[in-house]
């Protein structure tokens, strides 16, 4: 009994181990420091690439080191979804294993987890740019996620955290840290799934916020 015990706690370890390999940072401490001012050099244009890869310089992680080699090499670890034009990327792993006990699945259980982190932005009235960032990390346990919006000033070179346009969002999808809030490549509406539906319910873009 105590063996089987040590060998279900060894597979949760192991488990938990593969999944911070790939997912390397705890999204929990990502949405408690996300609120900081992030530069971005003056000259450069506001394409997708600059705001998401200043974004990244100031919260380093795996996704943009690998979108950085996919630039370079046109080769990637993860799958990714890069729409220069829509202002868009989303870069994503899927990965399977056999459950080996008992418990939130059943032993020999196929079970398929996703990591996601997406980004894109678009123009807002007063001639700047809103920059979304949205991450998806399934565990063993539950999800966990979180979205962030930033608006970036080409004269300050800037991108400052929008908590109120979080804070709306946050507000209709019910501050549900398993939900994943989808970032579009087209238009400006975001979707979201609270898992009671078998759709995608949409949080409508006002003009200026949500």
């Amino acid at each position: 009994m105590k063996k089987s015990i040590l060998i279900a706690i060894m597979a949760v370890f192991a488990f938990n181990a593969a999944t911070a390999q790939i997912f390397d940072y705890d999204v929990d401490d990502f949405r408690e420091k996300w609120q900081k001012n992030i530069t971005v050099p003056a000259s450069q244009d506001a394409v997708i690439d600059n705001l998401f890869l200043a974004w990244g310089k100031a919260f380093p992680n795996d996704y943009v080191d690998d979108f950085i080699a996919y630039k370079k090499t046109g080769k990637s670890k993860f799958t990714i979804d890069y729409a220069p034009k829509n202002g868009f990327v989303e870069l994503a792993h899927t990965h399977s294993f056999t459950s080996e006990f008992d418990g939130n699945f059943k032993k020999g259980e196929v079970v398929t987890r996703e990591h996601i982190i997406q980004a894109v932005y678009w123009n807002l009235p007063n001639g700047n740019k809103l920059l979304g960032i949205s991450l998806y990390a399934d565990g063993e346990v539950m999800a966990n996620c979180a979205v962030f919006f930033y608006e970036y000033n080409a004269s300050k070179g800037t991108l400052v955290p929008r908590a109120d346009i979080v804070k709306n969002v946050m507000t209709i999808v019910g501050d549900d840290t398993e939900i994943f809030v989808k970032l579009p490549k087209t238009g400006r509406d975001l979707k979201y799934n609270d898992f009671s539906s078998e759709t995608d319910k949409v949080i409508k873009w006002n003009g200026n916020g949500f």
